[in-house]
């Protein structure tokens, strides 16, 4: 079979120069056919990324791009949040495969269309939810519903980062990111479309891991930690799954940017995803960025306790993980993606329930 001809619009998500250094190696599972992007900054920046692949043509106008590419079979939309509805429009009409970089909206209305269109379009779309490639927590997943922790309790999920918002000054703009300028509680100076809606993959990841939806949110934000910041930078949600079990989710960028040495590692880590899992048999706990689960129950006897070492790392590289699945559906050797758009938009409305319970002080429940 020969390569996928895909085509990327907009590179403002920070996941997308992966996906370009990627397609720029020997090894690529994709043919890279062209790049557009409206901020003549970043379009340079994939240009310069891309130096060794002269044939991928460059635009500013993604229309322009879906036009003059007729033997593109699929595309990458990478656009700031506010982007993505218009562009995936776009991408239907040409009757791309069609590849959604998180989060695909947060526009409810949005979401609802875009799913009801793909319940039907009749090409593969795939959304970057990248929690379910990692080895770790595909290992939590067996671990769950083999039974053997018992009925499950409790759920304990970080997504800690440091603020991207230093880095890419766009995702810091609440109209970029969330789509609309929200005050985060009445009165506030600080708006929607920072750190919660950078964290879309604890809400996911929690109904991948259980099998249930979410019944309802508390959800609390104060002052941010970094004051010249438009969006949040911190979150700290309780929720209730449908069959009661509770939930403990910190999606926040609460590590500083400031590092110290430790005789092991810079503290704190630029990135975290720790879960943690109680049940009434046994304990679960692993990280994303290490290769260890941790296991304290019944069926592991003397001294009780089994800690996984080794578990297989994810490669750092997307092509080959993510963009596996995508073009293994489009080839016929999977029948469906993993990550779709309805799992996308079922994390999205726990978001915004989380967002609903800042802004009134008060629980939130999902019907």
């Amino acid at each position: 079979m020969s390569k996928l001809k895909i085509m990327v619009a907009g590179s403002a998500n920070p996941h997308v120069p992966g996906y370009l250094r990627g397609a720029g190696q020997s090894n690529s599972l994709v043919n890279l056919v062209a790049v557009s992007d409206f901020d003549a900054a970043r379009l340079n920046r994939d240009r310069d990324m891309l130096a060794a692949k002269p044939d991928v043509a460059f635009y500013t106008d993604y229309q322009e791009m879906l036009a003059s590419h007729p033997e593109a079979e699929a595309v990458i939309i990478g656009s700031d949040n506010r982007d993505h509805f218009e562009m995936f429009k776009a991408a239907v009409e040409r009757r791309l495969h069609i590849y959604m970089m998180k989060v695909i909206s947060m526009n409810e209305d949005e979401c609802r269309e875009m799913v009801a269109i793909g319940d039907t379009y009749p090409r593969v779309i795939q959304c970057e939810l990248e929690l379910h490639f990692n080895p770790q927590f595909q290992y939590a997943r067996k671990i769950i519903q083999s039974g053997v922790l018992g009925d499950i309790t409790s759920i304990y999920l970080t997504n800690i980062s440091q603020s991207p918002c230093n880095y890419f000054l766009n995702w810091g703009d609440p109209l970029l990111s969330y789509g609309s300028i929200v005050p985060i509680r009445p009165g506030a100076r600080t708006y929607r479309g920072g750190a919660l809606t950078d964290h879309p993959h604890p809400f996911d990841l929690i109904r991948w891991l259980t099998g249930r939806e979410f019944a309802a949110v508390r959800a609390m934000s104060a002052e941010n930690q970094r004051s010249h910041l438009a969006v949040e930078d911190h979150v700290a949600i309780t929720g209730t799954l449908d069959n009661g079990v509770i939930c403990f989710i910190n999606p926040s960028y609460t590590n500083l940017e400031e590092q110290v040495a430790t005789r092991r590692l810079l503290w704190p880590k630029a990135l975290e995803c720790n879960l943690k899992v109680t049940g009434t048999k046994g304990y679960f706990a692993c990280d994303y960025f290490d290769r260890h689960s941790y296991i304290v129950g019944s069926n592991y006897v003397s001294p009780n306790r089994l800690i996984v070492d080794g578990t297989p790392r994810l490669s750092l590289d997307p092509m080959h993980s993510l963009l596996g699945c995508f073009t293994d559906c489009i080839s016929g050797k999977r029948s469906r993606p993993e990550t779709t758009l309805a799992d996308s938009f079922a994390a999205i409305r726990v978001m915004n329930a989380a967002y609903k319970s800042i802004s009134l002080d008060a629980e939130v429940t999902l019907s």
